[in-house]
């Protein structure tokens, strides 16, 4: 019985990575769990362990991650716009019932922003006291 540490060594490249592991990467992004994407790439959930014990490896796959999640945001970003005007719209809907959930998403989206602005403001003059 072979195992996969018995295969041929696969080509490594610039990056310290096997053709396995860079195709795999992004299989793994895409499933749902760490299962779903290790069967998406053909890859045994041990080997995964293996590789994620990797320097190389796991760098790549936060690096690839942090690329998804900048694409994501950058979208929900863009569509940021239409979906406050939607809200405020809501405001004027004539059902009472959907403007008071408006207004009171409204009211309670702009308490949760100024809220972490008195965070963000408490931090940094803490950071500031401590000479940081």
């Amino acid at each position: 019985m072979t195992t996969e540490s018995d295969e041929i060594p696969q080509n490594e490249g610039a990056d310290g990575l096997t053709d396995r592991q860079r195709r795999a990467i992004p299989l793994f992004l895409s499933g749902p769990t760490i299962t779903a994407g290790c069967e998406a790439a053909g890859v045994d959930r041990s080997t995964w362990y293996q590789w994620l014990a990797e320097p190389l490896f796991k760098a790549e796959l936060h690096r690839r991650r942090d690329e998804l999640t900048d694409e994501a945001f950058a979208m929900l970003s863009a569509s940021l716009s239409k979906a406050v005007e939607t809200l405020v719209g809501l405001l004027d809907d004539s059902d009472k019932r959907v403007r008071r959930l408006a207004a009171k998403d409204v009211i309670g989206l702009f308490n949760q922003r100024r809220e972490l602005a008195d965070l963000e403001n408490r931090i940094a003059a803490i950071e500031r006291s401590m000479g940081k």
